[in-house]
């Protein structure tokens, strides 16, 4: 490959590069506290309107003495800074940053071009031959000179080896010499044309690119071993390009604000921005693919060569295998027989355990019947005393007072009789609202689907006497709150009473009642609502009020209570006009979290 003499003038090169970095470095510390470097690539100049406009923006965010780009930084130079930690965060190509894997370099974010796909932030690599040369495929390059511009650039060196790799060729002993000059890439299409070498590869559409600016030179030389003409003449496959990257010295908490201030970096008019990092497995495949990097030494072995160094330890293996088997057959066997018991037990117990069910089901709904009479009842027949007693006393004073001027004595007497009965009549209220409203509630994490569905059951059971039709329509994310079963249950099964009882009362021809059952992130929604007539302004403001239904019997838990048990589920009950009439009850729930 290279000479010794070669050898060591590359190795003076680098020795004078080192001496100048602290030189270099003092000039870029002195003007602001972090530098971020971009190093020396293919770049369009959409992306280097970009990187300027990052710049300006950067410095705006974080002030001059900050924050400050340097560029464009020599690929060499630039590793040397990364590896003796005297730069937080540089702008390079992906390869080149994954190649600094090991000096624990970190891509943070990369450049996404806006929505022309000739800008997009893929790249491959060209070859390059003379015009006049005869090569124009991979396999003619066999032997040939290749030429360079560092060992650091990815797409004129490593990308290209990478294909020749790919191609099933040795890259190591494809060419009969490669050289690195470390000049401008123009520089390699002189060496071609004057015949010091005969391959050089460069980034794809480079050679477009300088066709306007050196037409002499550009014409000079041809690309060769093409795969594709879009949207340039391209060698090899495509790899991403622009990523800001930290280094191992980056300070963790500037990084965090750093990579916040560039994702929220308004887009240009071009639609150019930055993004969070993507998909790098193609760069570390040419790697792998090269043993390079952080994957040298990482060659896979072939089966002969791992039979060829465990052979012993592979038959041990074998037979152990072997016995493992056997022993594994005879306990399946043994398994079965023992399955088969275990299975009829468990078939025993699931039926009975079904049977237990049934009865507690039936408990339960005789428990809810009992429960529903029990507070229509103490409505039903406890409240018409107090309240006819009032009535009683009332018309006997209005008839003292037309016979003559009424004994303040008996006025008071009566008067008593009745706050008396009022107060009586009010416990009775407040005991019915207590019982809904104030008894503390045994609640567990359920279905809502299944709870409603139960009380959707319950109350179709109630309806032989009457035509009324029921759709109902479960979440299908099957929401999951904390309810008590038994008086959500109540509530809904009376909503669903309600609603049939004003149907009747309209006598509607094809009396329907809608069950819809939904959820969001935070809350789910149980809607029932009704296909009655179109509720007036005054009639829906009177219910709204004072939640009363307008059924004709006034039996029942009431709106009232309804919504006291759903605010004893820290939810709300909300009253709306259907869109082409009737009413819509919808209670608001909150999500089970088991946080």
């Amino acid at each position: 490959m290279m000479s010794t003499k070669k050898h060591g003038r590359l190795f003076m090169k680098r020795l004078i590069i080192s001496m100048f970095l602290l030189l270099y470095l003092s000039g870029c510390t002195a003007s602001a506290e972090y530098v971020i470097g971009i190093g020396t690539g293919a770049m369009a100049a959409s992306q280097k309107l970009f990187f300027e406009e990052t710049a300006k923006y950067l410095e705006k965010e974080f002030g001059a003495r900050t924050i400050e780009l340097k560029g464009p930084i020599a690929l060499g130079e630039l590793k040397e800074l990364i590896r003796t930690k005297q730069i937080d965060y540089f702008i390079s190509s992906a390869g080149f940053a994954r190649l600094l894997g090991e000096e624990g370099v970190r891509e943070l974010v990369i450049y996404r071009p806006g929505p022309n796909e000739q800008d997009r932030n893929e790249l491959g690599s060209t070859f390059f031959v003379a015009k006049d040369s005869k090569i124009n495929t991979l396999a003619g390059m066999k032997g040939k000179r290749f030429i360079a511009n560092d060992p650091n650039a990815f797409y004129s060196y490593v990308a290209p080896l990478g294909e020749i790799s790919y191609a099933g060729y040795d890259p190591s002993a494809f060419f009969s010499s490669i050289h690195f000059q470390y000049k401008r890439p123009l520089d390699l299409f002189k060496a071609l044309k004057d015949g010091s070498a005969d391959v050089a590869a460069l980034p794809s559409c480079f050679w477009e690119s300088r066709l306007m600016d050196n037409p002499e030179l550009a014409n000079a030389v041809k690309p060769a071993a093409i795969v594709s003409e879009q949207p340039c003449y391209r060698s090899t496959r495509t790899y991403p390009n622009w990523v800001l990257s930290s280094t191992r010295g980056a300070d963790p908490a500037f990084t965090k604000r750093l990579v916040a201030a560039l994702l929220a970096m308004p887009h240009l008019p071009d639609g150019a921005s930055w993004s969070v990092q993507t998909d790098l497995s193609r760069v570390d495949a040419v790697f792998k693919q090269l043993n390079i990097a952080q994957f040298s030494g990482a060659k896979p072995w072939t089966i002969r060569d791992f039979l060829q160094k465990y052979s012993f330890s592979v038959f041990v293996f074998t037979i152990f295998l072997l016995g493992l088997l056997t022993f594994i057959g005879f306990l399946y066997f043994q398994l079965r027989i023992r399955s088969a018991q275990l299975i009829k037990t468990l078939k025993e117990k699931f039926h009975a355990d079904r049977a237990m069910r049934e009865t507690e089901a039936r408990l339960l709904s005789l428990q809810k019947i009992t429960t529903i009479d029990h507070m229509s009842s103490m409505i039903a027949h406890e409240l018409p005393q107090p309240l006819g007693a009032i009535l009683a006393y009332s018309e006997g004073l209005l008839r003292l007072q037309k016979t003559g001027p009424v004994d303040d004595e008996l006025l008071t007497e009566m008067l008593i009789k009745i706050v008396f009965q009022t107060r009586k009549a009010e416990e009775i209220v407040t005991s019915v609202r207590s019982y809904a409203k104030e008894q503390k509630l045994k609640k567990s994490p359920l279905s809502v689907n299944e709870v409603v569905t139960e009380a959707v059951k319950d109350f179709t059971s109630t309806l032989q006497d009457y035509p009324l039709q029921i759709e109902f329509e479960e979440d299908p994310r099957s929401p999951i709150c904390s309810l008590a079963p038994l008086e959500f249950e109540l509530a809904v099964f009376n909503l669903l009473k309600n609603a049939k009882e004003a149907l009747k009362a309209q006598k509607a021809d094809e009396p329907k009642v809608f069950v819809k059952i939904s959820s969001g992130e935070t809350h789910c929604f149980v809607d029932i609502s009704d296909n009655g007539a179109v509720i007036s302004d005054s009639d829906f403001e009177r219910m709204g009020s004072v939640f009363k239904s307008g059924k004709a019997s006034g039996l029942g838990i009431g709106l009232s209570i309804v919504r006291s048990i759903v605010q004893n589920h820290n939810g709300s009950l909300v009253l709306e006009r259907g869109k082409n009439g009737g009413l819509v009850c919808r209670i608001r729930l909150p999500i089970f979290n088991a946080e």
